[in-house]
């Protein structure tokens, strides 16, 4: 393809190796410096604006957070916002880690509910283990009763499926429920404290359902279709220009990774609710200092987070554990949290999930390597990148081996394998270790030593990756301006 050549409107910084051909930005080394305008194939705002635009997209329409405390204003959601999207383009393969140990999270939850679902559908229940003929008469005529009720509902359209689901559960952990106990302040509930309240009698189960869950996001659907449409174009733009051998800039290897990144989360974040912003209260006879007296010795210790920090104390997380010892905080500074934050480390266990995420993350990183032999405007820019690429993947998985061994000791998963490989009988042992679980530190310090130098230079390796796709912009191969042939891939006959 022919290219009309001029001096663009803007001239970046040239390298010092490669001198600009006279009369254009062509140079002797197949190569165009500083700014290329578009008359006839793509230009540098063209491959700007594809790559910012999509980057935007991947990370600011795939964030779900939490629900925000009830004196937040809208420029407390903007700016916290931008914070998780500046660390979703620093750092996206760790804003996917949240993203899946979420989803194991509300899985579990569904479990647990599961019990309280069956305990809601049996009308009457016996606790006798041979039970007499009445009661068994009794339990027959109240499963008919229940049974003639639904049907019921069923043919005047009034039923109601309020069954714990998986977007309840996502609601829950979210911040979506509040406890108003009698007389003391209100606090949002995670679902493993809404389960034990339930349970205890202190709180009615929420006769919502799922719709009526989904009601409260506020997911737009033409965001989430623009944001679909604009990554399957630019994928299948880099698929058809690896077909044509045509060169693929480092801005368009790092937006690919926010691309499938984006794809990952939006599947793990399909059932959370998006933007709520007023949370379902739940009211208790009870006051909160009754509650915990009747919780006898488990709730003695005073509380951190909330006042049901005996039953989950949200931990591990940076903004209410983290950044105290080092000295500054930004996250909610009163107590009860006014809201649940939204950087509670997962705790995603040796499953599938974690496997699924260990193997995702290396690929992510492993895509800078695509750019190892790459042009790059000098020899030192190109070094640089490689061993950027090599430190951000040997980062993360320093990263994930760590996190592994100390998420198995604070769960006792080791113990646990030991016994059933070796056929010792720790049961007294383990179950004492599990009873105070939550006595422990979940980030100890050999921990803080390890992670402290491997979290420094993951940023510096990281900055600069983010640094150098854009400077590299400023000189790139003849080639990165042409655009895909696509009539080469229509059959001829």
């Amino acid at each position: 393809m022919a290219f009309t050549l001029r001096i663009g409107l803007l001239l970046l910084t040239r390298s010092p190796s490669v001198t600009a051909a006279d009369g254009g930005n062509d140079t002797s080394q197949g190569r165009r410096d500083g700014w290329v305008s578009q008359p006839d194939g793509r230009g540098t705002f063209d491959i700007l604006w594809s790559c910012l635009i999509t980057i935007f997209l991947c990370t600011w329409v795939s964030l779900h957070l939490n629900v925000p405390a009830s004196h937040e204003q809208y420029r407390h959601l903007f700016f916290r916002k931008m914070r998780w999207m500046v660390q979703a383009i620093m750092a996206p393969e760790f804003v996917l880690a949240f993203a899946i140990g979420q989803k194991v999270e509300a899985k579990k939850s569904v479990e647990q509910f599961r019990g309280l679902d069956l305990l809601r559908d049996n009308t009457f229940r016996t606790v006798d283990s041979a039970p007499s003929q009445r009661s068994l008469l009794q339990d027959a005529g109240g499963r008919v009763s229940s049974l003639i009720n639904k049907i019921d509902m069923k043919l005047h359209g009034e039923e109601k499926d309020t069954r714990w689901s998986i977007r309840h559960a996502f609601y829950a952990n979210m911040g979506g429920f509040v406890l108003h106990p009698r007389e003391s302040a209100a606090f949002p509930i995670n679902a493993k404290q809404l389960h034990w309240l339930i349970k205890q009698g202190y709180v009615e189960y929420p006769k919502m359902t799922a719709k009526e869950v989904w009601d409260k996001s506020k997911a737009d659907g033409f965001q989430k279709s623009l944001t679909c449409l604009q990554t399957g174009w630019f994928i299948i733009q880099i698929v058809g220009r690896a077909i044509q051998k045509l060169p693929i800039t480092t801005l368009e290897i790092t937006t690919l990774s926010f691309v499938l990144c984006t794809l990952v989360m939006f599947t793990q974040w399909a059932n959370k609710p998006l933007d709520v912003e007023s949370p379902t209260v739940l009211t208790s006879s009870k006051s909160i200092a009754e509650i915990l007296i009747e919780a006898g010795p488990a709730a003695s210790q005073p509380f951190k987070q909330t006042p049901l920090d005996f039953i989950d104390n949200q931990s591990p997380s940076w903004l209410t554990e983290v950044q105290p010892h080092l000295r500054f905080r930004t996250g909610p500074r009163t107590r009860p949290l006014p809201r649940l934050t939204n950087d509670r480390f997962p705790v995603i266990g040796a499953g599938p999930d974690a496997v699924f995420l260990f193997l995702f993350t290396m690929a992510y990183c492993g895509l800078h390597f695509v750019a190892w032999d790459f042009s790059f405007p000098s020899l030192f820019e190109r070094d640089l990148w490689r061993a950027a690429s090599v430190t951000i993947a040997a980062c993360a998985f320093i990263f994930w081996v760590c996190e592994t061994y100390q998420d198995g000791h604070r769960l006792g998963r080791w113990e646990r394998w030991y016994a059933k490989l070796f056929h010792d009988d720790r049961n007294g042992r383990i179950n004492t270790m599990e009873k105070i679980r939550r006595n422990r530190r979940f980030i100890p310090v050999w921990e803080v030593i390890v992670m402290t130098p491997v979290t420094v230079v993951y940023t510096v390796a990281r900055t600069y990756i983010v640094v150098e796709v854009f400077l590299s912009q400023r000189s790139l191969p003849v080639g990165a301006f042409n655009t895909v042939q696509w009539s080469e891939f229509v059959p001829h006959f």
